[in-house]
């Protein structure tokens, strides 16, 4: 099982660049339970959506997780900006806001379940994000508490990634075949997925990339 992409439009081939850099952030912590498939696009608008995720879907096995990107600021950002949102999308695509997400924790309070603790001891310190209405609600860490994080509602110039992060996939369903061991910028870690070289063609060959649905918007990114 493996993370991979498909292109289907993109402008200096940024696109592509990020996504192979945010697959191999992904694909160095975890196998995820099932193929998925994250396929980035363009769109134009004179609008002020940097980006927009759609909800994902599945397809005989595979899991698709679409993300566009307005033209109009791909000039604005490099691959390395561009891979931080990826990196955050497939995150959701992963699980992170739906299904069983949403059975974890309190709806209230935001609060994991004590039954989670054990399996994921970090989940006690951690809170799920209850306002700012659809797209972050629900979805995301609490803003307040983990502003800089990667897996909150709102893009920062600097982010961070927690090992909790990672680890939590274990609950979603994925393997977990590395431990983040701390607190870590994510620059130093897309840095680091940069570097690596791609070994799994012949498994990225087996997937068929080309189903396509129209699924409603999940979250935008504004300028």
């Amino acid at each position: 099982m493996i993370i991979t992409y498909d292109i289907v439009s993109d402008k200096e081939a940024k696109l592509k660049e990020a996504a192979k850099i945010a697959c191999n952030f992904w694909n160095r912590f975890i196998i995820p339970k099932s193929p998925v498939v994250i396929r980035l696009g363009t769109f134009k608008s004179k609008g002020f959506v940097i980006a927009r995720a759609y909800k994902p879907y599945s397809n005989k096995g595979v899991v698709f997780g679409p993300i566009e990107f307005n033209v109009k600021y791909l000039d604005l950002y490099d691959a390395l900006d561009i891979a931080g949102t990826v990196i955050h999308e497939i995150g959701h695509t992963l699980g992170i806001g739906w299904n069983k997400w949403k059975d974890l924790f309190h709806r209230y309070t935001g609060e994991f379940l004590l039954q989670y603790w054990e399996e994921v001891p970090d989940l006690q310190y951690m809170t799920v994000e209850t306002g700012f209405g659809p797209g972050t609600q629900y979805s995301h860490w609490d803003e307040k508490e983990f502003n800089l994080e990667l897996m909150t509602g709102f893009k920062d110039p600097t982010e961070e990634v927690l090992p909790v992060t990672i680890a939590v996939m274990r609950l979603l369903g994925h393997t977990v075949i590395e431990e983040l061991a701390k607190l870590t910028g994510l620059d130093e870690l897309m840095e680091q997925a940069e570097g690596v070289v791609f070994s799994r063609s012949d498994d990225v060959e087996k997937i068929d990339k080309s189903h396509s649905e129209k699924t409603e918007i999940m979250e935008e990114l504004y300028f």
